[in-house]
C-alpha cells in the first residue's frame, strides 16, 4: 500500500484553514453581538446625562412640531367642515428656550482644616445631600400642553370649548344655507260659473295640472329664511264653454293657465325620530298669470302658500321631502302634493 504524501498534506492544509475560518467568524460574531450602547462609553457620570439630555431636547422639538402641525390640521379642519374659526395663537408644549450646557469640570481642592465627625447614636441614619433632595414631596406641575384634552373630539382653551366635532351640534348651532326643489301633482278646487247677467260669459273648469316650487335662504336649526319661486300650469276641462245670452247656444272653449310667483319663505323644521324631522312653512309674495281661454289675459295680485310634512334625512346635508302645500292665486287656486329634496349647506 503506498501512501500520498502530497496529496495528505493538501488535506491537512485544507482542514486547517477551514478551522481558522470558523473561529474567525464565531470570533467576530461574538464580538458584534457584544457591543454597548452610546452612553457606556463615557467614563463620567456627567458626561452620560448630558448626552441623555441632548436627546430629550431632541424629542422635545420634534414634538413641538406635532403639536403645530396639529394645530393648523385642527383649524383646517374645522374652518372647512363646521365653519368655525379659532382664535388665538398656538403655543408649543415644551419651552426649547434653555439648551443642556456641557458639564464643566473643575480642579477640586483640599482643605487643610480637618474636623473630625461627630458621633450619632445607632438610630440615626447618615443620608446624604444628594437624597435628601430627592426625598422631597413633588409639587404639582402645570399642564404643559397648549390645550386640554376633555374627551374625543372636543378640546377646551383657557376654560372655554374651542371646537366641537359633533356634526350634528355644530350645525344646529351655526349658521347655515338651504336649497329645497319640490316638484308636485297640482289639483284646482276653484270653478268659474257663468254670469246669468252677462251677454257673453264663460264657465271655467281647470284639469290638474303640474307644479314646481323653489326656494332657499339661510337657516339656523330649526328655523329658516329665504325667498321661493313657485310655477303651475292647468289646462281648461273639456266641460268648459262658453255662453251667448241671445242665442243660449254654448260653444266649447279651450285654454290654459300658467302662474309664476315671487315670495318670502318662513319655515321651521324639527326632528321626531332617529332620521325623520317634521317642517311646516309659510309664503307670502305676488304672483302674475298668463291665461287664454280662448282670449288672452293677464291677471296679477297678491300671492300665498302655506305647507306641512316630513323629511326624511338621507344624510347631514341631504333630506328627502314629501307633503302637501297649498296656492293662492285668484285664477287656479290649487291643493299640491309634493315631492322633493331638502339641501344643507
Amino acid at each position: 500500500m503506498q501512501i500520498n504524501i502530497p496529496k495528505l498534506a493538501l488535506l491537512w492544509l485544507c482542514a486547517t484553514g477551514y478551522a481558522y475560518g470558523q473561529y474567525s467568524t464565531n470570533t467576530r460574531s461574538s464580538f458584534l453581538a457584544e457591543e454597548k450602547p452610546v452612553s457606556d462609553y463615557f467614563e463620567k457620570v456627567d458626561d452620560r446625562s448630558f448626552y441623555q439630555q441632548q436627546r430629550i431636547h431632541g424629542l422635545k422639538g420634534e414634538l413641538n412640531n406635532y403639536s403645530n402641525r396639529l394645530h393648523t390640521l385642527q383649524q383646517r379642519f374645522d374652518q372647512i367642515f363646521y365653519g368655525l374659526s379659532s382664535k388665538g395663537e398656538h403655543s408649543t408644549p415644551f419651552d426649547l428656550s434653555q439648551s443642556p450646557n456641557r458639564p464643566v469640570y473643575k480642579q477640586r481642592s483640599y482643605e487643610s482644616n480637618y474636623t473630625s465627625p461627630s458621633f450619632r447614636s445607632q438610630n440615626d441614619t447618615f443620608v446624604p445631600e444628594e437624597l435628601k433632595e430627592s426625598r422631597k414631596p413633588a409639587t404639582s406641575q402645570t399642564n404643559q400642553l397648549a390645550f386640554q384634552v376633555d374627551a374625543p373630539g372636543k378640546y377646551s382653551k383657557e376654560g372655554k370649548v374651542s371646537s366641537l366635532f359633533d356634526p350634528t351640534q355644530a350645525s344646529q348651532e351655526s349658521l347655515g344655507g338651504y336649497f329645497i326643489i319640490s316638484p308636485g301633482f297640482s289639483i284646482p278646487y276653484k270653478t268659474h260659473d257663468i254670469d246669468p247677467f252677462s251677454k257673453k260669459s264663460r264657465q271655467r273648469d281647470y284639469d290638474p295640472g303640474v307644479s314646481v316650487n323653489l326656494s332657499g335662504g339661510f337657516e339656523k336649526k330649526p328655523f329658516r329664511i329665504g325667498v321661493g319661486v313657485a310655477y303651475k300650469r292647468h289646462s281648461l276641462d273639456d266641460s268648459s264653454f262658453e255662453n251667448n245670452l241671445p242665442t243660449l247656444v254654448n260653444h266649447p272653449i279651450s285654454g290654459h293657465s300658467q302662474t309664476i310667483a315671487g315670495y318670502l319663505d318662513l319655515g321651521l323644521r324639527t326632528p321626531i325620530a332617529s332620521s325623520l324631522d317634521a317642517y311646516m312653512g309659510l309664503g307670502l309674495g305676488y304672483y302674475l298669470s298668463l291665461i287664454e281661454d280662448p282670449r288672452k289675459r293677464k291677471d296679477h295680485g297678491i300671492f300665498a302658500t302655506g305647507s306641512l310634512g316630513l323629511a326624511l334625512n338621507l344624510s347631514e346635508l341631504i333630506a328627502l321631502r314629501f307633503g302637501y302645500r297649498y296656492l293662492h292665486e285668484e285664477e287656479v287656486p290649487s291643493h299640491v302634493a309634493e315631492f322633493g329634496l331638502n339641501f344643507d349647506f
